[in-house]
């Protein structure tokens, strides 16, 4: 993993940093170059999308000062580009377009400045963008992802630039055509002519239309290759200079006949996309059912429809439909590449219908959360022979219990869920459950356990204890909510509010959150009497006008103190709309209930918003206190997060501490609490109890 995650930071410092800059192009490029980073700028009378994309760029930094609306504009237009190559997405904002964050994170940024700002402080949020994309790709999904990037050289392709008449080719495409690895230029007119006349007219119309358009696209088309017809797909991208000047074309070229020619004599695979087939699926599904003692489950089938490829079919014709169900197989081929289920098989079934098989040892839990991400896939079009397709799917998911003792059995179980799938939004999924003996197998939706879960209480609460770092005392608790589920298996809390958000009852839940941690801590005991809690609240939460009434009766029906409850609130929450939240903030503060800005680090926004808001803790986010006993920044950074919170009156918190060389660190530079595995990890309500007393006596004996 740290081979990984510095393998990563090793390529951003080698690419460049792309900027869009309608009206300080000059100043913001000076101010990034001035960080040590190369930068690739463009104006406001280029697409910025298409310049970032013929750019070797993760990060982008969009200029919005004193041009909003022309800033989100260009933002749209980066942000799926940069998310494809996972990268960052950084918005330099003007002091009076603070309020517009909304519209900012809405139009894709992933960070965001606001102004005044020198150098120092847009190196240190280049630095912080650089981090999250560090974080995001040390998974072993986006690693994989990674490493397929930067292979992506040692692809067959070929590159032409205007004027030319000839193609610079790489060894491997070379190879693929049937000629010799070591020839690296093809006339141009000898390369169309080894296509079939019809063939050649359609690449070349094609390949004109996208330089004239200046922009990217696929481009397929059929070649005899040592007698045998193949079908090959150019990835063609346009190549511009410095002034954005379209100045040729390169692509990197897939033979996608090549592995299911390998395969078509075989029964066990499927022609057209060299998946494997139904028979191969039955046949590997009846095996491992007949050890299913080893396992339990056995083997997980996912089921996955495609829907819309009747209409593309009639639209476009066959050959369309087909080039898009191989683009369905390599995307789920490259998940599965990605993804931590090393014993699985991907299939065609027939039709738009393709599964996913994998045995055991896999839990359903897993199953559930690689199916979000093949939805995930689905949310970015198709692009095939130069158009542009959208299709969503549906999944059915069935684990082969006890009772499973043929193929055809799990599958048809796979087929029930998928069937009730079809009924809910596109890209959604369903689970065939099996109740008791005298119960009837049911369907059951994530969105669905944890809404039950909420409304009956059976959310699982845990408190991580917060300590006094002068005093070596806990002084607070901040509640964490987890589910353990018997089907889904350990479901963390942002899986809990993710699917919550997205089934739209993120406040109910939240409320039950509150709700359920208020009981719990009414009930300790009365030397537990002083121990803060702390509960998180999203910006959903803060939405809505009745958010105050319902935590006031949240505290009434439950008799928790006001006085002991911490609001804890990202800074997104806080920022979306500064004055109502401010008035938010002091009534709440006037009931004795107490603030605290959460994860504070992560938003790399200015801090000048902080004065106007009553506050009373500043959390800082994990990721800079495990940071702090590197580089001499990351104390600065914490040093100067301190002095600030002081001089406000607030109290720093830092999270995340798991060693003591951290805590002496962070003391040394002002913090006065904090949490992490150092202390302890996050505790049921009873073992807190006894833990608390236990930590508390010895401090006591210790400051005797």
């Amino acid at each position: 993993m740290r081979f990984e995650q510095e393998t990563v930071t090793l390529a951003m410092q080698r690419t460049p940093v792309f900027l869009y800059s309608a009206r300080y192009r000059r100043e913001a490029t000076s101010a990034i170059a001035g960080t040590g980073r190369e930068v690739i700028s463009c104006g406001s009378t280029e697409n910025p999308g298409r310049s970032y994309r013929t750019s070797r760029a993760f990060i982008a930094v969009v200029d919005a000062r004193g041009a909003l609306a022309t800033g989100l504009e260009a933002t749209r237009s980066l942000s799926g580009h940069v998310g494809e190559r996972r990268g960052g997405l950084l918005v330099l904002l003007s002091r009076k377009d603070a309020a517009a964050l909304p519209d900012v994170y809405e139009a894709g940024a992933t960070h965001y400045l606001v102004s005044p700002f020198g150098a120092d402080q847009l190196g240190t949020a280049l630095k912080f963008v650089e981090r999250s994309i560090r974080r995001m790709r040390a998974s072993g999904t986006e690693a994989a992802v990674a490493e397929a990037q930067a292979n992506l050289s040692l692809s067959p392709s070929w590159r032409w630039e205007r004027g030319k008449c000839d193609i610079e080719i790489s060894a491997d495409l070379a190879q693929m055509i049937g000629i010799s690895r070591s020839e690296t230029r093809l006339d141009v007119d000898a390369a169309l002519g080894m296509l079939a006349s019809r063939e050649r007219v359609h690449v070349r119309n094609s390949m004109e239309s996208l330089l004239a358009a200046g922009i990217s696209g696929e481009v397929s088309h059929r070649i005899l290759v040592e007698g045998e017809a193949h079908r090959i797909i150019h990835h063609v991208r346009t190549l511009t200079n410095e002034g954005g000047t379209v100045t040729g074309l390169a692509a990197t070229v897939e033979d996608i006949d090549a592995t299911a020619a390998q395969q078509r004599l075989s029964i066990h695979y499927d022609s057209l996309t060299g998946l494997s087939s139904l028979t191969h699926v039955r046949a590997r599904l009846n095996e491992a059912l007949t050890h299913a003692d080893s396992y339990d489950p056995a083997a997980i089938a996912i089921l996955l429809g495609v829907s819309r490829l009747d209409q593309v079919n009639a639209a476009y014709g066959r050959v369309v439909a087909d080039a898009l169900l191989q683009a369905v197989a390599r995307r789920l081929t490259r998940i599965m590449e990605e993804s931590a289920l090393p014993n699985a098989i991907t299939a065609r079934l027939g039709g738009a219908e393709f599964a996913i098989v994998a045995f055991g040892p896999v839990m359903l839990n897993q199953a559930v959360f690689l199916s979000q991400s093949i939805a995930k896939l689905f949310s970015r079009p198709f692009v095939i022979e130069g158009r542009v397709i959208h299709v969503a799917c549906r999944i059915g998911i069935a684990a082969a219990d006890r009772g499973v003792q043929r193929a055809d059995e799990l599958l048809h179980r796979a087929s029930s869920a998928l069937a009730g799938a079809r009924d809910a939004d596109p890209n959604s999924f369903q689970v065939y459950l099996t109740g008791r003996e005298d119960d009837p197998a049911r369907l059951a939706s994530l969105e669905q356990v944890v809404r039950d879960a909420a409304r009956d209480g059976e959310l699982d609460i845990r408190y991580q204890p917060q300590v006094d770092a002068l005093e070596g005392r806990i002084s607070g608790v901040e509640a964490l909510v987890r589910l353990d589920h018997p089907i889904y298996g350990l479901l963390p809390a942002e899986t809990l509010l993710a699917t919550a958000e997205r089934a739209e009852f993120g406040v109910e839940l939240g409320r039950n959150i509150m709700r359920q941690a208020c009981r719990e801590a009414a009930a300790w005991p009365e030397e537990l009497g002083d121990i803060r809690l702390s509960v998180n609240v999203t910006a959903a939460d803060m939405r809505g006008t009745d958010f105050v009434p319902n935590l006031i009766e949240i505290l009434n029906e439950t008799g928790f103190p006001a006085e002991r409850l911490t609001l804890e609130i990202t800074e997104g929450g806080l920022v979306e709309n500064l004055e109502r939240t401010a008035h938010m903030l002091s009534g709440l503060r006037a009931r004795h209930i107490r603030i605290a800005i959460d994860d504070f680090g992560t938003g790399y926004s200015s801090l000048a918003y902080l004065k106007s808001l009553p506050l009373d803790y500043l959390k800082i986010d994990k990721t800079i206190a495990a940071d702090i006993e590197g580089e001499v920044r990351d104390k600065i950074i914490v040093r100067g997060v301190v002095d600030m919170a002081r001089s406000l009156g607030m109290t720093v918190i830092a999270e995340g501490v798991e060693t003591q060389a951290q805590l002496d660190l962070l003391v040394r530079e002002g913090c006065n609490w904090y949490q992490g595995y150092l202390c302890s990890e996050a505790l049921s309500s009873e073992n807190l109890q006894s833990f608390v007393k236990v930590w508390n006596h010895a401090g006591e004996l210790e400051h005797a």
